[in-house]
């Protein structure tokens, strides 16, 4: 069921599933998303996680107009959110370009609140020319439907997946972008906004796109090696979208994370 607060003067959606009594797991989308990206997840999670899916500001079921909005606003909504809901100590996914926010919830309560953070298919180097471009065009009139059906085309990679075709129809929807634009700008990559965090969480990056690309797989072999608290996987998927694609492969690398950072707490 969709559940809605008043947060910093707007709506804000989101559901729960499982027990409040479980540890907590939040789940942040990425950009023009809602909280369907992850219900192919939820019969992995809800038996041992108290599940809190979030939607950003106007990504909800009531998709009104508002004023635009950037990383800070998702951040104050989510951590005001939370608090509403008196939790305390969770653990954090983020997928695509959510995991901007992601860090900075985890920079900003720090990690006896945020043990970990999981982030799913995030571009972790400055975004490809192709993808700025599409992300332009996606701000005309004439050109965002063009735009949109293009990133998507690209993030499917030629998958006849029903689950994330699915998604696409009903979900993914003609959202403003400029906050994507404003972070990469602001701190370069992902990958350095974790290296400006204090006391980083454990930080695990699970990607399948770009596919075939040794040399971004190597960027996270560097800083795996240079940092304890950052690891990653290669799901080796078809999409962009491995929640909807392989929720299986996903739920498996989030029980994992949670383990790692309960023993490092201990």
């Amino acid at each position: 069921m969709y559940l809605t607060k008043q947060i910093n003067s707007v709506k804000i959606c989101y559901d729960e599933c499982g027990m409040a009594d479980r540890p907590a797991l939040v789940l942040l989308t990425g950009w023009a998303h809602d909280l369907r990206l992850y219900d192919e997840l939820l019969p992995y999670l809800s038996r041992k996680y108290w599940v809190i899916r979030v939607c950003w500001r106007g990504h909800g079921q009531k998709r009104d107009d508002i004023d635009d909005f950037g990383v800070e606003e998702q951040i104050s909504d989510t951590i005001s959110l939370l608090e509403s809901l008196e939790v305390d100590k969770f653990y954090l996914v983020s997928h695509s370009h959510g995991g901007w926010p992601a860090l900075g919830i985890a920079d900003k309560l720090g990690r006896v609140r945020v043990p970990c953070l999981l982030m799913i298919d995030q571009i972790m180097t400055q975004p490809p020319p192709e993808f700025a471009v599409g992300l332009q065009a996606m701000q005309e009139k004439k050109t965002w439907k063009a735009a949109r059906q293009g990133l998507y085309d690209n993030w499917m990679a030629g998958s006849d997946n029903k689950a994330v075709e699915t998604h696409f129809i009903y979900s993914f929807g003609g959202f403003g972008h400029k906050f994507i634009a404003a972070a990469y700008e602001k701190y370069g990559t992902p990958m350095r906004r974790m290296e400006m965090i204090e006391n980083p969480p454990l930080i695990r990056h699970i990607f399948s796109h770009p596919l075939n690309q040794p040399e971004y797989r190597k960027l996270h072999e560097d800083l795996s090696r240079k940092h304890s608290w950052f690891s990653f996987a290669d799901l080796e998927g078809e999409t962009h979208f491995p929640s909807l694609e392989i929720p299986e492969k996903v739920a498996q690398q989030i029980d994992q994370l949670v383990q790692e950072a309960d023993r490092d707490i201990q």
